[in-house]
């Protein structure tokens, strides 16, 4: 498994056996996750900031959940080269660096956000017209 041939070669992932069924578990409820998330997420009455997160968690979910399935789905049915075990790795990178932009989003841009709407609120109130 350390070995890159190992990773580069066109041979479909082995995903027979325990692990196999581990992986397909992990990433189906990944994407129930992304399901269930939607459906909680946009009913409630919350605060914009957190739908603006919640939407990219969703999408997040949704998408990498989808890819996982159609992965293991060609590694199931032995097809070379979308089967490949080199997409595995590839899948994991794409969620971390997702995820990653998911987590500065709402650490760095959604206070500085808040910041924003508090100074323009606190400025729009001596302005006449409809408030909101």
């Amino acid at each position: 498994m350390l070995n890159p041939l190992y990773w580069f070669s066109l041979q479909p992932a082995n995903v027979d056996g325990l692990l196999g069924n581990l992986l397909f578990g992990f990433i189906l409820m990944l994407f129930l996750a992304g399901v269930v998330c939607r459906i909680v997420i946009m009913n409630k009455k919350q605060d914009h900031y957190v739908k603006m997160i919640g939407k990219r968690l969703i999408t997040l979910c949704l998408t990498m959940g989808f890819l996982g399935v159609m992965m293991y789905f060609f590694s199931y049915e032995g097809i070379q080269l979308f089967g490949a075990r080199f997409w595995y790795p590839m899948w994991v990178l794409g969620f971390v660096v997702w995820g990653t932009f998911i987590t500065r989003f709402a650490l760095k841009e959604i206070p500085a956000l808040r910041e924003k709407n508090l100074r323009q609120h606190a400025k729009s109130k001596y302005i006449p017209g409809r408030k909101r």
